[in-house]
């Protein structure tokens, strides 16, 4: 296994290329790759028609509307509600004159006042105008037959009421920070409009591309069906996102995450779990650090059993950072990957950053990279 060094790839990993591009903005994930990532995978490896790409962690959907672009079939899978529900949005195909005569008339509707029972983390980042806007434009949406339409309609929304919150975002807490905000019915009427735009400039191919609930552990697919996986799991310790969507969650009435459902999480002490299976791969790994191994061997079976001979596989990760230090990733999932089968041919490291701890001290440096294999 090869270790290589290409930070000018590093702009890759992150959502930055994708913040002005139709139907890729639609709900922000700073967590996701880019498209041009995919795109720049999909035409290295001589991907075409027919061939069927895996994320097994899709969160936003970036590779499979990418899929969706170049014409390839994409099946993508995720067990967080909101990302899925935003996920399943973008991938949808709409009759865009339907969807702008819709919006407009929502924006144009007049208010009524409605009952609100929120609460207190989402009363507490919303004025009480916003709020009852809010309330009043969702009981309206939810009057909407079309399934499609209702969902791009409340997409809108959950974007809109961010706009005009007070939530800041840290981790997983979410912080109120005072501050102007518009109106929330202009902040509707311009996301509405702008996503009625996107949908009309984005230019879908002949594949076919979908995303459904899915742990990655026991993925719902055939024994040797799938030509290329790109996907990015959790990152070691990183957890944030489990909770940092509750607000959007509420919102959309969405039950859930589990956090059984996560890798790396779990509901209940780890102090008797059994770690044998990645024994000799996590001795040197903090104990909290274990389950996530755990849980990874765990996908890397999953994928080698639903991939094609001569499948390729590239994982955007990262190394983690604890109280104590660093810990190694990359290697170590490449070294799992060959357990579970698979050749690991390279390691190419895209970005290198500190870890930190609350206080600003530093402990080390922590490595972002590609790990690419093949079947």
């Amino acid at each position: 296994m090869k270790v290589v060094e290409k930070l000018q790839l590093g702009r890759l990993v992150t959502p930055i290329p994708d913040r002005r591009r139709p139907i890729y903005n639609w709900f922000p994930l700073k967590e996701a790759f880019s498209r041009d990532l995919v795109h720049l995978l999909a035409k290295t490896w001589g991907l075409g028609e027919g061939d069927l790409v895996l994320d097994t962690f899709c969160g936003v959907a970036t590779a499979p509307l990418a899929c969706k672009e170049l014409g390839l079939d994409c099946v993508g899978f995720d067990v967080h509600p909101v990302l899925l529900f935003a996920s399943q949005v973008k991938l949808r195909d709409y009759n865009v004159e339907e969807l702008r005569v819709v919006a407009r008339e929502l924006v144009k509707s007049r208010y009524e006042r409605q009952e609100i029972e929120a609460p207190s983390f989402v009363t507490r980042v919303f004025s009480k105008p916003a709020l009852e806007d809010m309330t009043s434009f969702k009981r309206k949406i939810l009057e909407v037959e079309d399934e499609g339409v209702r969902d791009f309609l409340l997409l809108g929304l959950v974007n809109a009421a961010m706009d005009c919150s007070w939530a800041y975002k840290d981790g997983a807490a979410i912080k109120v920070v005072k501050r102007p905000t518009p109106p929330l019915r202009k902040a509707l009427e311009r996301w509405l409009y702008g996503m009625c735009s996107d949908v009309e400039k984005f230019k879908a191919g002949a594949g076919k591309c979908r995303v459904e609930r899915c742990d990655a552990r026991k993925l719902k697919l055939e024994d040797e069906s799938v030509d290329a996986v790109i996907t990015s799991p959790p990152y070691l310790g990183k957890q944030e996102y489990i909770h940092a969507y509750r607000i959007e969650q509420w919102i959309l009435g969405l039950e859930g995450p589990f956090a059984d459902e996560f890798i790396g999480v779990r509901a209940r002490d780890i102090g008797e779990e059994d770690f044998s299976e990645v024994a000799g791969f996590v001795e040197d790994k903090p104990l909290e650090a274990r389950p996530y191994f755990k849980d990874m061997l765990l996908v890397l079976r999953e994928l080698h059993r639903v991939c094609k001979r001569g499948a390729r596989i590239c994982f955007v990760t990262s190394d983690g950072c604890y109280p104590t230090g660093v810990v190694e990733v990359c290697e170590t999932l490449s070294k799992l990957a060959e357990r579970a089968g698979f050749r690991a041919k390279r390691v190419i490291i895209v970005n290198r950053r500190y870890c930190t701890t609350p206080r600003r001290k530093k402990l080390g440096v922590a490595r972002e990279g590609l790990l690419l294999w093949e079947k």
